[in-house]
């Protein structure tokens, strides 16, 4: 799966800016309106680009799964009353939110406030997610998965053409990954639900 993250986000890059975009679906089952949400630390795998030297990427490694966890924590509590459980918790009840942060790459600071346009030195970041009702017992499902699941996806996305100062979503000259968790983690919440914002209320009178 790795191996397509780069393809991905080259292809994804040329139709917008800094994002994140759901690239595959293993499981669906249209489950909406949770009750409450718990997530586990989401393991940490391939660290790519510039994160400060070797030292300090093996810190930045090191805390990646719990810092994701707080800011997926951010973005689920507004669906459901949601928990980051520590090593020695399980979820009681509820939805129980875990995965692997695949991919994380800064790309280049430097490079992508000097040539960010070309998609030169952008950042890029590969999520696995997987969602289970932790009420219903774990069973295998016949398709390779667990009975229990009620979502597992793959969400693709970086910095893409974004370039110089950056905004609110892209890095610029800063650190990339922080703002790439915080559009993964937005991404899952709009996964889960998807007019979390209220894009289909209407404030006006029918249209005729």
């Amino acid at each position: 799966m790795k191996h397509l993250f780069f393809a991905i986000t080259a292809a994804i890059s040329l139709c917008s800016c800094a994002g994140t975009r759901v690239t595959h679906t293993q499981v669906a089952t249209g489950a909406m309106s949770p009750k409450k949400i718990f997530i586990r630390p989401f393991g940490a795998g391939e660290f790519r680009g510039a994160h400060g030297g070797e030292a300090m990427k093996t810190i930045l490694r090191a805390q990646a799964g719990n810092e994701f966890a707080e800011v997926l924590k951010s973005e689920l509590a507004k669906i459901a009353p949601t928990t980051v459980l520590a090593d020695d918790e399980t979820a009681d009840g509820g939805w129980l939110v875990e995965g692997e942060l695949q991919v994380v790459d800064a790309g280049c600071p430097i490079a992508r406030t000097l040539f960010g346009r070309l998609g030169i030195g952008r950042s890029g970041i590969l999520v696995h997610v997987r969602i289970t009702d932790a009420e219903r017992k774990a069973g295998h499902d016949g398709k390779g998965g667990c009975g229990n699941t009620l979502y597992e996806f793959d969400i693709a996305g970086g910095s893409r053409l974004t370039h110089g100062a950056g905004d609110e979503h892209a890095p610029g000259v800063g650190y990339a990954p922080i703002f790439d968790y915080r559009n993964a983690a937005e991404r899952i919440a709009f996964v889960l639900e998807p007019d979390r914002c209220g894009y289909g209320i209407r404030t006006a009178s029918l249209r005729r």
